[in-house]
């Protein structure tokens, strides 16, 4: 069903999902994901029922909303804004997610996450900050192969400061356009918020909640942000120590990540160092979900993993003009060596495959990737229930059920 919502910016695209034959977060998302990349080809498939069965004994709710994504580029005076708004269709008042992509991808980036929390009633708004981050692959370094270049200019605190300089310019603009009643702009409750963000977007995330990064003045953002999820967290050991940097945090967060999150981009980070965060940040409300043999491009939340794809189609960056990774997927380049890891939950790995910078290694099978990621959706929706709705069901799932879900696909733990 196609429709255009009336005075919401220039809608490029307006899709409904019903799913309404599915009440448990994610597996519509997954299926639809997986069914619509098989127009052009045919990658290996999930297995339906044991993704099914595996989300059906997991976080529960009442809530499962039909959704409704919009394109649109909004302008104020001299900034404009591209910004995608995926938003439950049911006439309520939603809370917000803000969703920041990774470097080199685009505002339609993290569909798999976005659309599990639409569905578990929020309102999420994705947008690439600054052009230089969405258009990176494009660049003149990444032209020349010079990636580690592009990546410490990317994440410098220059760029970071003006990073934040837009996310405020867009708020207020949000702001602006809801008190004048655009649709569907109105059913965003802007009084409860969290960021969330990839890798790139996850650094910005954390500096709002707090970072310490040096060279930046700690911004003072007018969102008012209950809760963080950083998915795979950006960490290193230059500037400010690991000691100091995560001290100030008090906002709870999830950090999301796996035993094979390694860096894409040649910045030399290892698994363990994206655990930093967690380890340094003061105890309260803080939570690690790290997850089994899932790479660092399918914790991106792209339709081509849950597919079985480990890598996705340079055509999700090249379909907004914002340019195409080394590799040709935002994934294509790891470095570092490390140990072997376990299979999630007992599914079968597929044949290694060999990644630039790193040892060949096994990768999962399209079930147990597409359960891993079910997972992380889970937990993801269950940690916003409990921190930005404060709902005491979703707290209880979150500590004392949520190990025994994962089982051995992987581990979550609190401070």
């Amino acid at each position: 069903m196609c429709a255009t919502p009336k005075n919401f910016g220039q809608p490029l695209l307006y899709m409904k999902i019903s799913g309404k034959s599915l009440r448990h977060f994610g597996v519509t998302a997954l299926i639809s994901a997986v069914l619509a990349g098989c127009s052009a080809y045919s990658p290996p498939k999930p297995d339906e029922a044991k993704v099914k069965q595996f989300v059906g004994q997991g976080y529960l709710t009442d809530d499962h909303f039909a959704i409704a994504t919009t394109y649109a580029t909004w302008t104020a005076g001299n900034e404009t804004y591209d910004v995608a708004l995926t938003i439950p269709t049911k006439t309520s008042a939603f809370p917000l997610v803000i969703y920041l992509p990774a470097l080199g991808e685009p505002r339609s980036a993290g569909e798999a996450w976005r659309t599990a929390w639409a569905q578990g009633g929020y309102a999420v708004l994705s947008l690439q900050p600054l052009a230089e981050d969405g258009g990176a692959w494009s660049s003149a370094k990444a032209r020349a192969g010079d990636f580690a270049s592009l990546a410490r200019e990317r994440y410098s605190a220059q760029a970071m400061a003006a990073r934040l300089a837009v996310l405020q310019g867009a708020w207020l603009e949000l702001s602006r356009r809801q008190a004048r009643g655009e649709v569907p702009l109105e059913h965003i409750d802007m009084t409860r918020v969290a960021i969330a963000g990839y890798d790139l977007g996850a650094y910005t995330a954390m500096v709002i909640a707090g970072e310490h990064l040096r060279g930046l003045t700690r911004p003072v953002l007018p969102m008012p942000v209950r809760a963080v999820i950083a998915m795979s967290p950006h960490a290193d050991f230059s500037g400010t120590a690991l000691s100091a940097r995560y001290r100030a945090i008090s906002t709870p967060v999830l950090s999301v990540t796996s035993d094979d999150d390694w860096d894409t981009v040649g910045l030399g980070t290892a698994p363990s160092i994206r655990r930093a965060p967690f380890e340094y940040m003061p105890p309260g409300d803080k939570y690690l979900l790290t997850m089994s043999g899932l790479s660092h491009s399918v914790l991106a939340g792209g339709t081509a993993a849950a597919s079985g794809e480990d890598f996705r189609p340079a055509e999700s960056h090249d379909s907004e003009g914002l340019g195409r990774s080394p590799g040709g997927g935002h994934g294509g380049h790891h470095f570092g060596d490390h140990g072997g890891h376990g299979t999630a939950g007992g599914e079968a790995r597929q044949g290694g495959q060999e990644h630039s910078g790193s040892p060949a290694r096994a990768s999962l099978s399209p079930t147990a990737r597409a359960i891993g990621m079910a997972a992380i959706q889970g937990v993801s929706t269950a940690f916003l229930d409990a921190y930005v709705k404060r709902d005491s069901i979703a707290q209880e799932w979150l500590d004392k059920d949520a190990r025994r879900w994962l089982g051995e696909r992987g581990e979550i733990k609190k401070r």
